[in-house]
């Protein structure tokens, strides 16, 4: 997510389609097997840029959780710093005043550049035990895994496989998507976990792919492509499950590729949401939501490059609160 103008694939990964295999088990929301709920709206928090003041942001917009992003291999090793470069308690005093201010915080591996956990553990048992290790150092159980390189997928699900059956942690994938849904070689990590019974939310990064029309429609479009897809893996699953098993991220304002998100796109995608009952909304990232670069024609990683009141989609999104009971 970010950083990049276009998604980084693995040639390693295998070429499955939705529609040429279907695969046996259940999405997270039909599990029940995540006893820590996430709630419907977080934004992800860049620690890679100068960072917002949580308690403040949730005192004065109503934020009550973010995705702590990314964390990467420490020197290269397979041991979880932030960014690949910081010690895991390098974010706790913040993190600390948020939760006091009534906040909760999930943790995300991977994301658009650098060395990957995934890729720096050699084993599965030696990846869960790096997941296990970030999520045990902000005391939570809600892990996002953003996948946009080259990773053995096989290893990765086993490694989650492992760490479920241990604590039952709520488990995202944060994919790439376009206006077909999630590509062939993505959607294979989720076809993989379901044939492995991991329970899993899917996350569409609907942000940076090019489209002629209108881009809110353009990211609904996306989303209910990806809706598709999950009916073909989950086909046992109601659809109300089907449908909370997705969660969207868009990226607010100015795009990488061009494409802007204002806050009427924005709102076309909360309205999909409600309607379809998705599980899910977030948005990165929390530094760039304020409209202190509204005459910069590239994204930046500060602010949203568009005309806004500070926090303004904090505030738009934390309208939603998720899908109905089952």
């Amino acid at each position: 997510m970010k950083r990049l103008s276009c998604f980084l694939i693995g040639a390693a990964m295998m070429a499955l389609t939705a529609c040429s295999t279907t695969v046996a088990g259940e999405p997270a929301a039909a599990t029940g097997a995540p006893v820590a709920a996430r709630p419907a709206f977080g934004a992800y928090l860049d620690v890679s840029v100068k960072r917002p003041d949580l308690a403040a942001v949730a005192k004065e917009a109503g934020l009550k959780h973010v995705n702590l992003s990314f964390a990467l291999a420490l020197n290269g090793q397979c041991e979880p710093g932030w960014g690949g470069n910081e010690t895991l308690d390098a974010l706790k005093p913040e993190v600390d005043a948020f939760r006091a201010a009534g906040g909760s915080v999930s943790v995300a591996t991977g994301g658009a550049v650098g060395n990957y956990l995934e890729n720096a553990c050699a084993t599965p048992g030696d990846l869960a035990g790096a997941y296990m290790k970030l999520m045990d150092a902000y005391g939570t159980n809600l892990l996002d895994v953003d996948i946009e390189a080259g990773v053995d997928t096989t290893k990765v699900v086993e490694a989650l496989r492992q760490v479920n059956a241990a604590r039952g942690t709520d488990i995202t994938f944060t994919l790439p998507v376009d206006l077909g849904g999630i590509p062939a070689e993505r959607l294979d990590l989720v076809q993989k976990a379901a044939a492995a019974n991991v329970p899993v939310t899917v996350n569409i990064m609907a942000m940076n792919f090019k489209t002629g029309g209108n881009w809110g429609q353009a990211m609904v479009d996306s989303a209910q492509a990806t809706l598709d897809q999950l009916r073909q893996i989950y086909p046992n699953a109601s659809e109300a499950v089907q449908n909370r098993s997705l969660s969207i991220t868009v990226m607010i304002g100015r795009n990488d590729v061009g494409v802007i998100t204002q806050p009427d796109d924005a709102q076309k995608v909360i309205d999909f949401a409600k309607s379809r009952g998705v599980g899910r909304l977030g948005f990165w990232a929390l530094a760039r939501d304020n409209g202190a670069c509204a005459k910069k024609v590239k994204a930046q990683p500060d602010c949203s490059g568009i005309a806004q009141k500070d926090w303004q989609f904090t505030q738009q999104f934390a309208s939603y609160t998720g899908p109905a009971s089952a």
